[in-house]
């Protein structure tokens, strides 16, 4: 692989045509190099290119697309995808050390039994055949005795393995699916799904020219955060489009904590936490009150009158937000009027804005000010995702199980009260006699964790425990039987997430290695047991396998079956119609998918559920009577580590393996507290110890603690301890002196919103004391 003469007259043409129509044509030059040398792997001992097989990331939520680079059936380096329409080719360290995680020594292999009590860490293998054996007779029993409904499955990764958990249970008789979106994006969800009627956005960044930022961190943690922070960075830049010179666009953030995100804002604004409505509803007002409101849009496209909505909006003055939020009531002044006058223009937001027990409101107040200002679904602005639905084989089993991003009766949140699933459990308001969970974690990722760990140790509230999963984690100890989960690098599946081009694609996961030892993915597992359970369950899995079963889900797009179908898939990795163009204003033509076809900015299904139909601040009650050493904790992710699941991969942990506690200097002082000290952290809920790190980057009445880190099992890479194995880098874990940090879930309690259900994780009063 040689970079040839021609390779640089290539090259430099490229460059010089970028000039004709580009403010920075030198920017493009190594985009000019990953048109001509991307997509080839070189091994470094024969200089033969490797094979290079197209997939999907799964790392993380941003699922960008990847080619796996293979040599003698070994996979030996991960790359971007250039094709890719959402992340161009780009790649965090977390989607190259995929690697380690699929080449974890400590990964499971073969199915397990526990040989002694749960969590006691005794174990033997067992075939295959005896863990169908084991399974399908508990599952078999229950149906037979009318108890179905006692069986539920837990998935975390719920984002890709929904549909063929959903299929399994209705197919069983169960209703139980649960998921994790209590615990992170059901507030938002719903205050997306009444307002606009769809249940996650894309944030057109690209083409705007002013960035308001509520709680959001895309340079370190978002749902599309690779592809979502490229477009960042391109709209704050000089640029051409539309056939005009557009200025960078400016990005202000409000957030409690100098993110990374923030660190590079124009402007930080810490803001008190769970005060960002208070905020946003006295921008929307001054934005209605001086007339810098879209009329037009308003009349035409909402279900509220103007008038109605002034008058609603006429108590929430800057002052008030001031002596609430702690934001000057002048910047708020100068905020709205900057935000009314410039288009295109966004309001985003993330979880430190949502994972509040006031969340659902929080999210409402901020979508305002996009709707207001007539910033929805045109170029630049917020917008509904462009996607393509992925069909079910027939016959398909009778539906059972409620859609938990909506506020319909006998959903999962009217059935437990607003309790989190492992509380409902523990309180027998959720009756099981057999969980089955994959790739979930609760004992470790749910709040309140270890009261978490004392419900899966109860063989009494839970008497038949399956973990499926690769890893060795703090749930998969505490369980009955283990079965060894093939990783996203070992499995099919299809994706079709928003696309941040407008144009709906599809995303192939695709197999680069064969499943190590005896691993199978999810979807091959569900489809035996559902035969094994006989054929009114195994009726309604009629495909061979699981690449059928990818195969027949886009039978319902006939371009891509005219292109080739799966064949096509399994060569590119992803499918994307060259005749399609950008969709803006979709509602144009059909209205909104609510049921008045118009932005609900009165909600009557809220109404009726005896929430607030406006927009409205809700003071967060613990927060209004914080005692003098009271602070409240927040927690937020390191862009190297995406929850509880890249703690074993050890090019990440390496990097970032211990999380001091944030505090501001103001407060340590006051405690008599310095960098480096170590301290304990005390809630309602227990008491964890850490060291503290004192920085200007935090609100003064603020501590913060990142998840991800802290871990009890998931190998010893995870624990900073040295190991044995056959890779020898396991026994020079440099940072074991360091330790691994410590997890704040342990003192975070159950704590929902009472309007939508999500937990606020943002909320926890804590007090701190000093070690001596």
């Amino acid at each position: 692989m040689r970079f040839t003469r021609r390779d640089f007259l290539k090259c430099g043409a490229y460059i010089t045509a970028s000039a004709a129509t580009l403010a920075q044509p030198i920017v493009h030059v190594a985009r000019s190099m990953e048109l001509l040398m991307g997509g080839v792997g070189v091994s470094r001992t024969t200089e033969k290119k490797r094979l290079a097989v197209y997939s999907t990331c799964l790392q993380c939520y941003a699922r960008c697309g990847i080619i796996g680079y293979v040599e003698y059936g070994r996979l030996r380096k991960i790359g971007g995808n250039l094709e890719h329409p959402n992340s161009r080719g780009k790649l965090c360290a977390k989607g190259q050390a995929g690697i380690n995680f699929l080449y974890d020594p400590g990964r499971i292999l073969t199915p397990l039994r526990r040989k002694s009590d749960r969590g006691s860490g005794q174990w033997q293998k067992l075939s295959w055949e005896a863990a169908w054996k084991e399974i399908s007779e508990k599952l078999g029993n229950l149906r037979s005795k009318g108890l179905a409904s006692k069986f539920a499955i837990l998935s975390e990764r719920d984002i890709t393995t929904s549909d063929i958990s959903k299929r399994f249970l209705n197919a069983y008789g169960s209703p139980h699916l649960l998921g994790d979106s209590h615990l992170n994006g059901l507030n938002k969800r719903l205050a997306l799904d009444v307002t606009l009627g769809f249940d996650v956005e894309i944030n057109d960044v690209a083409y705007t020219q002013y960035m308001l930022n509520f709680g959001a961190n895309p340079y370190e943690a978002n749902i599309l955060r690779t592809s979502f922070v490229q477009r960042i960075i391109e709209g704050r830049q000089e640029r051409v489009f539309d056939k005009m010179v557009h200025m960078g666009a400016k990005l202000v953030t409000f957030d409690v904590r100098l993110s990374q995100t923030a660190g590079r804002s124009d402007e930080w604004h810490p803001i008190f936490p769970g005060t960002d409505a208070v905020v946003a509803l006295a921008m929307a007002n001054v934005i209605m009150q001086e007339d810098l409101y879209d009329k037009e849009f308003l009349k035409k496209w909402s279900n509220y009158p103007i008038k109605d909505l002034k008058n609603h909006l006429a108590p929430y003055s800057p002052e008030m937000a001031y002596r609430i939020s702690g934001v000057s009531a002048d910047v708020i002044r100068r905020l709205a009027r900057e935000f009314g006058s410039i288009k295109p223009a966004i309001a985003i937001t993330s979880g430190g804005l949502y994972k509040h027990v006031n969340g659902l409101q929080n999210e409402r107040a901020v979508l305002l000010l996009n709707i207001i200002t007539g910033n929805i679904d045109n170029k630049g602005g917020f917008c509904s995702p462009q996607r393509y639905e992925l069909i079910e084989p027939e016959p398909k089993p009778k539906e059972l199980i409620p859609d938990v991003s909506t506020l319909q009766e006998g959903s999962l949140l009217s059935q437990h009260n607003g309790h989190s699933i492992m509380q409902a459990i523990q309180e027998g308001t959720l009756d099981l006699q057999a969980l089955i969970m994959y790739m979930a974690n609760p004992a470790y990722s749910f709040p309140d964790n270890e009261q978490v760990k004392a419900t899966l140790k109860d063989r009494k509230k839970l008497p038949f425990v399956v973990v499926i999963d690769s890893h060795m984690s703090e749930t998969a100890a505490l369980a009955d039987l283990i079965l060894p989960a093939a990783t996203y690098l070992e499995r099919w599946e299809l994706e079709s997430p928003p696309s941040f081009e407008m144009i709906p694609f599809i995303s192939l996961r695709q197999p680069v290695v064969k499943p190590l030892g005896e691993c199978m993915a999810y979807s091959s597992i569900l489809t035996e047991l559902a035969k094994r359970l006989g054929d009114d369950v195994g009726r309604f899995f009629p495909f061979q396998n699981t690449e059928d079963y990818v195969a027949y889900r886009i039978q319902n797009i006939p371009k891509l079956v005219d292109a080739g179908g799966i064949d096509h898939l399994r060569e590119t990795g992803l499918w994307i119609d060259p005749a399609h163009s950008p969709h803006y204003q979709t509602y144009r033509k059909r209205g909104f998918q609510t049921p008045s076809k118009k932005i609900e900015i009165y909600s009557n299904r809220l109404k009726q559920k005896g929430i607030s139909a406006l927009p409205e601040y809700v003071p967060i009650s613990d927060h209004q009577s914080l005692k003098p050493d009271e602070l409240i904790l927040t927690t937020f992710q390191w862009n190297t580590h995406t929850h509880y699941n890249t703690a074993g991969c050890m090019w990440l942990t390496e990097i970032t393996h211990e999380n001091a506690l944030w505090i501001n200097p103001e407060t340590a002082r006051s405690m008599r507290i310095k960098d480096g000290d170590r301290v304990s952290l005390r809630s309602k809920a227990g008491i964890i110890e850490t060291k503290v790190r004192v920085t200007w980057g935090i609100h003064p009445k603020v501590v913060a603690l990142s998840d991800s880190l802290g871990h009890s099992e998931y190998g010893g890479v995870a624990q900073a301890k040295n190991f044995q194995s056959y890779d020898p880098n396991t026994q020079l874990i440099w940072w074991k002196s360091e330790g691994n940090g410590v997890h704040p879930n342990a003192i975070i309690p159950v704590q929902l919103d009472p309007a939508a259900g999500g937990q606020g994780w943002m909320d926890t009063v804590v007090t701190i004391q000093k070690k001596t």
